[in-house]
């Protein structure tokens, strides 16, 4: 009886391993004019946009269900179709279920799919889906995206973007605009590039290289690293330290607040600013000649080159320091 039991379960076993998943694969072209706008919007799956033919939207979707039944995961294919259409100069690529069949309420974990898109180099995006990764590049025109739970990775852009991750990091290369990007957990790294910059997350690190432009960064568990901004700076940080470069021709106020952590700065001799600098417990150790009003070691107020752009270091928690910037730190 035990021996027939066990038989029975390796057999139940062996059914549900060996049930094969449901696969699909499409693909098609649209013809559509630079100047146009690509819309996405699926249940789940990873987005890549990258520029191609100027005369056409080329769309390959990749989609795979594993339910443990087959006939449920047709079910879903059949009612959720990926739809290729064009409005105008507006190509949208949907794959929507009804609410009470979407696959993500179903069972995320046995879902997997990937939208791999070429449009014209100047095009506009936005691009939403419930769970995956989106990366955009090579284009030219506004890119929003939202996602519930992917990395986000944008290149060579041109124009206006706007990203949301409820789940993921952001990375950012050499785009060109204003730039609003937000995250509930993870990393933000933006190197190069030109316009704004307003980032935010909520559990990570964010760090900042080679950026012309007024630059606002928030993080509530993590450490700020800034180097060379050009422009107004505001960094702040609930649970970690800011390590900032900043360039010799200070062209706007820099303020840098952290509520538990260092705050290391180095600034050129020749800069000419005020500096205010303040720390509730901890000490304050400057290597700049300031012309000093108010100095002690939780506090530093004065002027350097007579002064200039305001400088303002404020922890509640840690040490400041500040020094100059040498050759070495420079050309990195």
């Amino acid at each position: 009886m035990l021996t027939l039991l066990r038989t029975s379960l390796l057999f139940s076993i062996f059914a549900l391993t060996a049930s094969a998943a449901s696969e699909e694969n499409s693909s098609k072209q649209i013809d559509a004019t630079s100047g146009g706008k690509l819309i996405v919007d699926v249940d789940f799956g990873t987005i890549d946009v990258t520029a191609g033919a100027d005369d056409k939207v080329a769309v390959e979707a990749y989609r795979k269900i594993d339910f443990g039944d087959e006939a449920r995961e047709k079910e879903y294919l059949s009612a959720t179709p990926v739809t290729v259409t064009r409005d105008g100069n507006v190509v949208t690529v949907r794959a929507r279920s009804p609410k009470q069949q979407n696959a993500w309420n179903l069972g995320h974990s046995g879902t997997d799919g990937k939208y791999t898109i070429h449009v014209p180099k100047k095009f506009e995006t936005d691009l939403r889906t419930n769970g995956g990764n989106v990366s955009v590049g090579e284009i030219t025109g506004s890119t929003t995206v939202k996602t519930s739970g992917g990395k986000l990775a944008f290149k060579h852009l041109e124009g206006i973007v706007s990203a949301n991750t409820s789940g993921g990091s952001i990375e950012i290369e050499d785009c060109r605009g204003p730039i609003k990007i937000e995250t509930s957990g993870g990393d933000i790294t933006v190197a190069d590039g030109t316009g704004t910059l307003d980032a935010k997350t909520s559990g990570g690190r964010i760090e900042v290289r080679n950026f012309s432009g007024d630059t606002e960064v928030k993080t509530s568990g993590g450490n700020l690293s800034l180097w060379r901004i050009i422009g107004k700076i505001i960094g702040k940080t609930s649970g970690g330290s800011i390590h900032a470069l900043i360039p010799a021709d200070v062209v706007g106020d820099v303020k840098l607040q952290t509520s538990a952590g260092n705050i290391d700065v180095s600034l050129s001799v020749t800069a000419t600013v005020d500096i205010d600098a303040s720390t509730s417990v901890g000490e304050i150790f400057s290597g700049l000649p300031f012309e000093t009003s108010d100095v002690d070691s939780e506090h530093l107020h004065g002027k350097l080159n007579g002064g200039g752009k305001s400088v303002k270091l404020e922890t509640s928690a840690g040490n400041i320091t500040i020094k100059p910037s040498s050759s070495e730190m420079v050309s990195r």
